[in-house]
């Protein structure tokens, strides 16, 4: 079965008194959800003994761990290379403490350069960071390349999918739809998304809805926020009919397990009907 769960905690895992992430997998089994992702997008100020309370932690209740690298990785920028191998290189040693395999990456930004350009600097840097993770071993890990939500970043579909064919064994793609929602300015095309995911027998994807203007992404809303919502039915439909292996993460502001919680329900019901 595809796994759901949040990214980070709701309010209500406080609520209910918990004071740690190594107190999440247990919370999120009770819920029953089975995915859970931290995010060191900000910096990465776990330490190994915490990492392995965690990794034992989600053995115990079952819950499969996914990383989010810091967002100030930039593969589009040369100079940047030796940081940016230092952040995945360490999210990747702290996801193997805690028995993931699957590190989210933001690709980067254009800056200044065309389009082109800065594809080609991603292409080259993305290649020489998976030769180096190989030669360290760090083979048994999945680099998933986040589709975006701005313009101005590298990450739309087309480009992710070219990028995560540069090594299949190694690129997985990160789908976010919200991000997708935005970048179409809310006329996303869900049975084309899932048309070029085909070839793809496990992806990563972020659920949740996201406010946009003129620049794309804006802020993280709940899935009661309609405003910008896409139909969670037809992605569900399109998700019972994949393979089992995917994982979906919800990223709802505040109450993202209570979301993800939605999200699984809706996807059980739709796997029914198939």
């Amino acid at each position: 079965m595809v796994r759901f769960g949040p990214s980070g905690n709701d309010i209500k895992f406080y609520a209910d008194g918990n004071k740690s992430s190594v107190d999440a997998p247990r919370w999120l089994s009770a819920m029953g959800l089975h995915a859970y992702e931290i995010s060191f997008g900000r910096g990465i100020r776990m330490t190994d003994k915490t990492a392995e309370i965690i990794g034992r932690e989600a053995a115990k209740y079952d819950v499969k761990i996914s990383v989010h690298a810091p967002y100030y990785i930039n593969l589009a920028n040369p100079e940047s290379l030796e940081k940016n191998y230092h952040y995945i290189q360490r999210s990747l040693q702290l996801l193997a403490l805690m028995g993931g395999d699957r590190l989210v990456v933001h690709v980067g930004s254009q800056m200044q350069m065309t389009r082109a350009e800065a594809l080609k600097n991603c292409r080259e840097s993305l290649q020489i960071i998976l030769n180096r993770l190989k030669a360290e071993g760090f083979e048994n890990f999945w680099l998933c390349l986040e589709t975006m939500g701005k313009y101005t970043q590298i990450g739309n579909l087309d480009e992710i999918c070219d990028l995560c064919a540069l090594d299949p064994m190694y690129l997985m793609p990160t789908v976010d739809l919200g991000h997708m929602n935005c970048l179409a300015q809310g006329k996303m095309d869900l049975q084309r998304v899932f048309e070029q995911l085909k070839p793809f027998s496990q992806v990563h994807f972020h659920i949740s809805f996201i406010e946009f203007g003129g620049k794309g992404e804006i802020r993280h809303l709940t899935l009661s926020d309609n405003k910008y919502a896409f139909d969670l039915m037809t992605v569900m439909q399109f998700l019972s009919s994949r393979p089992d292996n995917d994982v979906v993460i919800c990223e709802s502001d505040s109450i993202m397990a209570q979301d993800s919680l939605k999200l699984s329900e809706f996807y059980l019901q739709k796997k029914k009907e198939v």
